[in-house]
């Protein structure tokens, strides 16, 4: 995936989530297709988190000489975070604040910053570009998540 790509997908994030729930109410937001997997709600949340970690990771690739980088508990961070009754509201802007920095930082930087790395201790040396094309990758990932998790027309 280019820069450029990675850039329009972080950037893009915000408004793409925004059409997808803008429709939807409490309850559809807050439905589960099954008791361990998370709603729209909790998706967005973890999505709003994930890229605040990444911008944050991503700096410090970009400021310290190879960056431990250590690993996180998605599901704990969600439990703590009691996803279920953020503000959907406060969750968009977070989203489109964290996506939108993300994208301007890795937009402006040299090859030479883009190529600066660090270790991740579950996934080994990572550089930021390669950082960031994995958060793009999530990114849509977690889109088509969202897509998959909408109501049918008509329910």
């Amino acid at each position: 995936m280019s820069r450029q790509e990675i850039v329009d997908t972080l950037r893009a994030l915000p408004g793409e989530i925004e059409a997808l729930v803008r429709d939807l109410d409490e309850e559809a937001l807050r439905r589960r297709p099954a008791p361990d997997q998370w709603s729209i709600k909790e998706v967005c949340a973890h999505l709003r988190d994930s890229l605040e970690i990444d911008g944050e990771r991503i700096r410090r690739m970009l400021e310290e000489d190879e960056p431990s980088i250590s690993s996180y508990d998605q599901e704990a961070l969600a439990r703590e975070g009691n996803y279920q009754s953020v503000s959907m509201p406060l969750v968009l802007t977070a989203l489109r604040a964290f996506s939108g920095g993300n994208a301007y930082v890795l937009e402006g930087l040299s090859e030479e910053q883009w190529q600066r790395g660090g270790r991740h201790e579950e996934r080994g040396p990572i550089s930021v570009g390669g950082y960031a094309e994995q958060q793009a990758e999530h990114v849509r990932a977690h889109l088509e998540q969202i897509r998959g998790l909408r109501p049918a027309p008509g329910r």
